[in-house]
């Protein structure tokens, strides 16, 4: 080389190397993100377990001698929260922790407002909204194989839990007695015709929609309660759709098995659809624009309209339970836009669109929805395809259903995984067009730097 130091010249094809900002540099370093991801990842992975089973283990402690009481309940979540809040800044802030941040400010401002003007406290959707931004933020401290290993973890308790109700509902029911720790921490009366100690809702009527009846009721597993059980499945089919280039194969097989049972057990309709719109998603997300997601909840709402006049029903099935969001929305005055009938908002927990209204005003509705439909918007494939369905799930929920997705039970996962593609976008260099660099992703600063010849 002549005694002459040269640059090795540069491929000429394949992706740009990552440029991380200066706050990104020191966000890694202070997470200690490297190549099997954070050191906060089992930490991360614990609070969430705790966030999915903790009203298991306290209806398991009910049933067993030590009376749970609902301030017990409440003090548990609080306390799963703080922790989260804990390792949000032990970790340190994040340039991208702006969004989820602003939300939940925005939210308990409005909390607060609708106290002060309403002469009582209610901070109900500040709740809701404080699991959606600090699961968020726990995701985008999470490497990918915590994330793997998470929803493999979760999918395995709600699987185990699910087998012994599926094979004996009498020992289920002995373990948990669901039916009296709801009565006892919600209000919630048992079936007089039913003296299983299953949660009521749970035992379904003649008619009710089903695919096979197998158990005899909607099962319920870890969730001590059908919706979120169904629900949960939605949530491993937006993991999976999100990431299944990834994960290994016998995960897939896993999941898929586990969602396959879910649906066939709990019966649940939302569950079926967000599974059965999962393969469509994957292959279409890629090809629409970022913002398509924004069409969403219009789409749903125009469909709502729609089908609540062309099938008058009062049934609960799809057109009737359309027909009640449509009444409901219809019967909004403006101090109900306003927020000022706060205190009415629990009158619709089966009813998600007007509840959120009810609950935070027109404008809370409006903050969720941009929130939702832009913060995991970009243009790489995983990203497309993870915020396309999250918007699917969450805004044809609230149109049958009422708070369930803001339930820690399922939330708490769905949100890690979005907090997550936020930590992928930032790390790896081929995210913004759907593609994985190797090298990036076991040296975040190797596009930084030249190498000597």
């Amino acid at each position: 080389m002549n005694g002459n130091v040269r640059l090795a010249r540069q491929p000429a094809a394949g992706p740009a190397p990552t440029q991380l900002t200066r706050d990104q540099m020191r966000f890694h370093k202070r997470a200690g993100i490297g190549a099997n991801g954070s050191r906060f990842n089992w930490p991360i992975i614990l609070i969430t377990l705790a966030g999915i089973s903790y009203n298991a283990v306290l209806a398991f402690l009910n049933a067993h001698g030590s009376a749970v009481t609902l301030s017990l309940v409440i003090t548990t979540e609080v306390l799963i929260l703080a922790a989260a809040a804990l390792i949000v800044l032990a970790a340190g802030m994040q340039p991208k922790d702006g969004p989820p941040a602003l939300l939940f400010t925005c939210f308990l401002i409005v909390a607060l407002l609708i106290s002060v003007f309403g002469g009582t406290w209610f901070i109900g959707m500040a709740r809701n909204i404080a699991i959606i931004a600090l699961f968020a933020m726990l995701g985008a401290r999470m490497g990918p194989i915590g994330l793997k290993r998470c929803f493999f973890l979760a999918g395995l308790a709600v699987g185990a839990v699910l087998l012994i109700e599926v094979v004996s509902v009498d020992q289920y029911a002995s373990l948990f007695q669901p039916g009296p720790y709801f009565q006892q921490t919600r209000g919630i009366g048992m079936a007089e015709y039913d003296d299983s100690g299953l949660f009521a809702p749970a035992l379904g009527f003649e008619g009710r929609f089903s695919i096979f009846a197998i158990t005899g009721h909607r099962t319920s597993s870890l969730f001590l309660e059908q919706v979120s059980l169904g629900n949960f499945a939605a949530v491993m089919s937006i993991f999976l759709v999100t990431k299944w280039q990834e994960i290994a194969r016998w995960q897939r097989v896993f999941s898929v098995a586990l969602i396959t049972l879910i649906l066939l057990t709990t019966n649940s309709r939302a569950g079926l659809a967000i599974t059965l719109a999962a393969p469509v998603v994957y292959h279409i997300a890629p090809k629409l624009h970022r913002y398509t997601t924004l069409l969403i909840m219009p789409v749903v709402l125009l469909a709502a309209l729609a089908i609540a006049h062309a099938i008058p029903s009062t049934a609960d099935d799809l057109p009737g339970r359309m027909a009640v969001t449509i009444e409901n929305l219809s019967t909004l005055d403006l101090q109900s836009l306003a927020g000022l009938e706060a205190l009415s908002a629990d009158l619709f927990a089966d009813s998600g669109y007007t509840y959120v209204i009810y609950a935070s005003s027109i404008f809370g509705l409006l903050g969720l929805w941009f929130f939702v439909c832009t913060v995991v918007a970009g243009p790489g494939k995983e990203r497309l395809r993870c915020s396309l369905l999250t918007s699917i799930y969450i805004f044809s929920n609230l149109s049958v259903s009422g708070t369930s997705i803001f339930s820690i039970k399922t939330a708490a996962l769905l949100w890690l995984l979005v907090g997550h593609m936020w930590r992928e976008d930032a790390v790896t260099s081929g995210s913004d067009r759907g593609e994985t660099n190797p090298r990036l992703r076991s040296e975040p600063f190797a596009g930084t730097r030249q190498r000597l010849v």
